[in-house]
C-alpha cells in the first residue's frame, strides 16, 4: 500500500510572515510536554526556542484563535544533526513532514495547508526528534479549485465506446464531484446497508488467475463473472492484479535474523521477498523461458479482460501497482524494467489482444523516473493509508496537480478507510474518484457516522 511521503516544501527565508490575517506563535509560549525552552546560541525570535524533542511523548502544544479558513503552516526550526521527521496535529488532524538539516541556523519550512476554526490547538510532535522549534506562522491560503481541460482521448487510440463513455463521465465530474468506490463484495454491500448508498465504483482483483497460483490449486472460477454482474447492476469497475511471480517462488516458512517466523509460501508470491524471479534479467532476454512466462501470464489475464469487453464493460485497469515501493517483484529491480514491463503489457493488450475497453491507471509515488509516459497512462492514482483517515492529502494533491493538471485525471486508487472527501474539497483537492481497500471500513478508523456523512455529501457521486 503505497503512501507517497512528500517531504515539506522548500525552505522559506522570512522569520515572521507579515501577510494580513496571519497568526504568529512563539513556540516557547506553548505548553511543554517533555520539552524545554532554551536561549543557547543566536538567531531565535521571542524569548527562546523549544528543544528536547527526545522522548516518544515529547511535544509542544499551542492554543490560539484565528478566523476560520484554510492556512499554510510555516514552522521556524533548526535541525543541527541532519534531516529529521516531525509530526503536526492541528485540531485533531495529523500530518507529517521532514525538517532538512540546518546546522545551527534557524530556517522556515512549509508544513502544508491546515484548516483553522475560531479556537485552535496545534501540537508539534517528536517524530524522529532531535530538532528545535522557534515559532509558527499560519498564513491565509487561497484555495484554487480551477482545473485545466483534460485531453479528449485515451492512451489507447482505438479505445471503444464503453471506455470513452466512462472516461467522459469521469472527466465531466472531475473538479465538481468525486466518485465513490470500494473493493470487496461484502464491504460493498455493507456500505449500502450502512448508508443507503452504493459506491459508484466496484473493485476486484485477478490475483487467483495468476498461472503460478492456479498450479497450486486456486479456484477463481466465477470471479470475473461476479464482477461483471456488479457492472450490470450499475457500478463502474476497477481491476487490480496481485500478480504471483510466474516462477521461482520460495514457497516456504523462514525464520529471520530476529527470530521471527516469516510466511513466504506460494500464495505470497507477488511479494519481492517471496520469490527470486528477476524481472530485469527476464526482460533482457526475449528468447528466455522466463520472458515467455511473463507473456503467457499476461495472456491469461487478457482472457478475463476479454470477458469484460464482450459484455460491454469498461475497466479502470490498475496493473503493476505500487512498483516504486519495491515490495512487489515488478518493482524490485528499479524503474527501467518496470516501465519496460508496463509498455509491453500495454502493447500486448491493445495490439495483440485488441482489448480496447481499458482505462490505464498508474499508481504514482514520489519519483518521476517510474512514470511510464503520457502515451501509456490515462489516470494517476495514489495509494494512501494515513493514520488519520481525515487527512486531506492536500500536499499529495498539490504536487500531482502541479505536474499533471490538464494532462491526466488524478484519483485515489486505494485508501485505507473512507477518505474525507468534503474536507479534501475544502482544501481544493478534487480527486476524480476514490476506492477504499478491503478490510479497512471499520471503527475506529471509519465510523458508521463518517460513512453516512461522506457518502451523503453533495460532492460525492455514488452509483
Amino acid at each position: 500500500m503505497l503512501i507517497p511521503i512528500l517531504c515539506a516544501a522548500a525552505l522559506l527565508s522570512a522569520s515572521r510572515d507579515q501577510t494580513p490575517g496571519s497568526v504568529h506563535l512563539e513556540a516557547e509560549d506553548g505548553e511543554l510536554v517533555g520539552t524545554s525552552v532554551s536561549t543557547a546560541g543566536a538567531g531565535f525570535s521571542g524569548k527562546g526556542f523549544v528543544t528536547g524533542f527526545v522522548s516518544s511523548t515529547a511535544k509542544v502544544i499551542l492554543r490560539f484563535s484565528a478566523k476560520p479558513g484554510i492556512y499554510e503552516a510555516k514552522i521556524r526550526y533548526s535541525s543541527p544533526s541532519g534531516p529529521k521527521g516531525f509530526g503536526v496535529r492541528v485540531n485533531g488532524h495529523s500530518s507529517s513532514g521532514m525538517f532538512p538539516k540546518t546546522g545551527d541556523r534557524f530556517e522556515v519550512i512549509s508544513a502544508g495547508k491546515v484548516e483553522l476554526s475560531g479556537q485552535n490547538e496545534l501540537e508539534i510532535e517528536r517524530g524522529w526528534g532531535y530538532f528545535n522549534v522557534d515559532s509558527v506562522d499560519f498564513v491565509p491560503s487561497v484555495v484554487n479549485h480551477q482545473m485545466k481541460p483534460l485531453p479528449g482521448r485515451l492512451a489507447d487510440l482505438k479505445a471503444n465506446d464503453s471506455a470513452k463513455s466512462l472516461y467522459g463521465r469521469l472527466s465531466q465530474s472531475y473538479g465538481h464531484r468525486t466518485l465513490s468506490g470500494q473493493y470487496d463484495a461484502g464491504e460493498n454491500y455493507g456500505i449500502a446497508v450502512a448508508t443507503g448508498k452504493t459506491p459508484a465504483i466496484y473493485g476486484g482483483d485477478f490475483m487467483d488467475y495468476s498461472p503460478s497460483r492456479l498450479k497450486h490449486g486456486t479456484h477463481p472460477e466465477g470471479t470475473t463473472e461476479a464482477v461483471i454482474k456488479q457492472a450490470k447492476a450499475g457500478q463502474a469497475i476497477t481491476m487490480s492484479w496481485h500478480w504471483n511471480a510466474p516462477t521461482d517462488l520460495l514457497d516456504k516458512l523462514i525464520t529471520d535474523a530476529k527470530g521471527n517466523h516469516v510466511d513466504l509460501r506460494w500464495y505470497k508470491g507477488f511479494y519481492t521477498d517471496a520469490t527470486t524471479f528477476d524481472l530485469a534479467k527476464a526482460l533482457d532476454d526475449p528468447k528466455s523461458e522466463r520472458y515467455s512466462m511473463l507473456l503467457s501470464d499476461m495472456d491469461a489475464i487478457a482472457v478475463q479482460l476479454k470477458k469484460f469487453q464482450d459484455a460491454g464493460v469498461p475497466v479502470l485497469w490498475r496493473p503493476l501497482h505500487e512498483a516504486e515501493g519495491g515490495w512487489f517483484w515488478w518493482g524490485a529491480k528499479g524503474p527501467k524494467p518496470f516501465i519496460k514491463l508496463w509498455r509491453i503489457m500495454f502493447d500486448r493488450f491493445t495490439r495483440i489482444h485488441r482489448l480496447h475497453n481499458l482505462i490505464w491507471v498508474f499508481t504514482v509515488g514520489d519519483n518521476p523516473d517510474w512514470y511510464p509516459g503520457d502515451e501509456f497512462v490515462d489516470v494517476l492514482g495514489i495509494d494512501a493509508y494515513p493514520s488519520d483517515h481525515s487527512d486531506a492529502l492536500n500536499r499529495n494533491w498539490e504536487s500531482l496537480k502541479a505536474q499533471f493538471d490538464g494532462r491526466k485525471l488524478l484519483a485515489i486508487s486505494e485508501f485505507g478507510g473512507v477518505p474525507d472527501i468534503p474536507r479534501m474539497r475544502r482544501f481544493g483537492a478534487e480527486w476524480a474518484y476514490f476506492v477504499s481497500w478491503t478490510g479497512q471500513i471499520k471503527p475506529p478508523g471509519t465510523s458508521t457516522q463518517d460513512l453516512r456523512r461522506i457518502y451523503s455529501d453533495t460532492g460525492v457521486q455514488n452509483r
